[in-house]
């Protein structure tokens, strides 16, 4: 029998150092069987090591199973965490699916910095994800199925016992005489994994009794070969990104290939924490936002997120609320302002350039946005301006000219910020002055 603690222990050896070890347990035959292999290296684990169990509350015996990983726990002397979780899906969707993800988010919040997770899927868990991935028209990011390592919230998820079959992880449990809980939806059939568990790999198998291994590798290759183009897609990006806004520029993208925009378009995305759009919404941002009329006001939005362009960049961003703004919005502390929705904050700090402070201290101060036949005569400039000029020389992309903060002073524009002060609002020479700033946590 392979499996043993020594196998594991230079499976975590090659992992990276962690402050803290977390084991996801569940209660079932795999858990059981990783916890059992760490309470056997003992203190030969570098760091020290806890268990999380999620209580999701679907099943009726759900309480014994999280009975049964107290017992378990405590028999080890291994600290164990609880979580209760309040599953309210919508309707039509996947209650699977919905679980997954509210699992790996209450797991993601227990975890410090540089600490590791431990999950204890194997072999055959990453063959059955391949054929789920194959079936669901996956490109490389998903044919590479279940990385040993990968990042995870402010630390590290691992799956040590991924080279390993269900077969010696039954064989271990059996020798060792250990007891897991089994869930009993593991054996209906409406979910896809299960009829892939229990109807297509048997048939497989019967065929080709490699089938898990092969399947398997071809995950590690696609891996392999995802890390490679993740590479190669890092040194694209810096080319073509424009390194203070993040934006891509359309014409640099216009001499590449359909297939490398495509690829390096998903590695952008995925880079900025958006979800994936799927292949269709991808042809359209190659078609219409790349590649469409110069003319054209471009717009692809998918999942709260969205893609536009204006002149040479190509912009991601989460999408915005089209709540109507107030006409006018007083700044009484006049240092700090929650701007309504969602544009981000105002504020206010002292500089060496700026508004006159005079001016800012003695006046009524505004937030308005545009209504139209704004004027200004920016410093410096001596003459006056439209908004829609300035906005312009500012390169403000159309939609977000109506959005953005207009500072009034008694009732006259003084600035935008970032953009402009009015002359009638500059500093004298040698004067300190007002910076204003918006801060957001949105990609411009």
């Amino acid at each position: 029998m392979s499996l043993s603690p020594d196998q594991l222990k230079q499976t975590l050896d090659s992992l990276p150092q962690a402050g803290c070890c977390y084991l996801a347990f569940s209660g079932g035959l795999d858990s059981c069987v990783l916890l059992h292999l760490l309470h056997e290296l003992g203190p030969r684990l570098p760091y020290p090591l806890r268990a999380i169990h999620v209580h999701h509350g679907l099943q009726a015996g759900a309480d014994a199973w999280q009975q049964h990983c107290e017992e378990v726990c405590s028999g080890y002397r291994i600290p164990l965490i609880s979580l209760e979780l309040d599953l309210l899906p919508d309707k039509g969707d996947s209650l699977e699916a919905v679980a997954r993800e509210a699992r790996y988010k209450a797991l993601a919040r227990q975890l410090s910095p540089g600490d590791l997770l431990l999950t204890a899927q194997h072999q055959d868990d990453q063959a059955e994800t391949l054929l789920l991935q194959l079936l669901r028209g996956s490109g490389p990011a998903g044919l590479a199925a279940m990385p040993l390592l990968s990042e995870f919230s402010p630390g590290w998820l691992a799956r040590p016992l991924l080279q390993e079959s269900r077969q010696s992880i039954e064989a271990y449990a059996e020798e060792k005489g250990l007891v897991w809980q089994e869930d009993p939806s593991n054996q209906d059939q409406r979910f896809d994994r299960n009829f892939i568990r229990h109807r297509v790999m048997p048939l497989l198998q019967s065929r080709w009794p490699s089938a898990s291994l092969t399947l398997a590798r071809s995950a590690r290759f696609s891996g392999e070969m995802l890390t490679l183009a993740r590479e190669e897609m890092a040194v694209e990006l810096e080319r073509v990104q424009n390194s203070l806004s993040g934006s891509l520029s359309v014409a640099l993208l216009k001499a590449m290939s359909s297939v490398r925009i495509r690829h390096l378009l998903r590695y952008w995305i995925d880079l900025n924490g958006a979800p994936m759009p799927n292949s269709k919404k991808l042809m359209r941002i190659e078609s219409e936002a790349i590649l469409g009329r110069e003319d054209a006001k471009p717009l692809v939005a998918w999942g709260g997120w969205e893609i536009r362009r204006y002149r040479d960049d190509l912009i991601l961003r989460e999408s915005r609320s089209a709540e109507p703004l107030p006409e006018r919005i007083v700044w009484h502390n006049k240092q700090k302002l929650e701007l309504p929705a969602g544009l981000g904050t105002l504020v206010a700090t002292n500089g060496s350039s700026g508004l006159n402070r005079e001016r800012w201290q003695r006046g009524e101060v505004e937030v308005r946005f545009r209504q139209g036949g704004e004027r200004c005569v920016p410093a410096g400039r001596g003459h006056h301006k439209s908004l829609k000029k300035l906005f312009q020389e500012a390169g403000l992309p159309p939609w977000e000219r109506d959005r953005t903060p207009l500072i009034y002073i008694d009732g006259e524009l003084a600035a935008i910020p970032g953009i402009l002060i009015c002359e009638e609002f500059s500093l004298a020479d040698g004067d300190q002055g007002i910076l204003l700033q918006i801060c957001r946590s949105t990609i411009e």
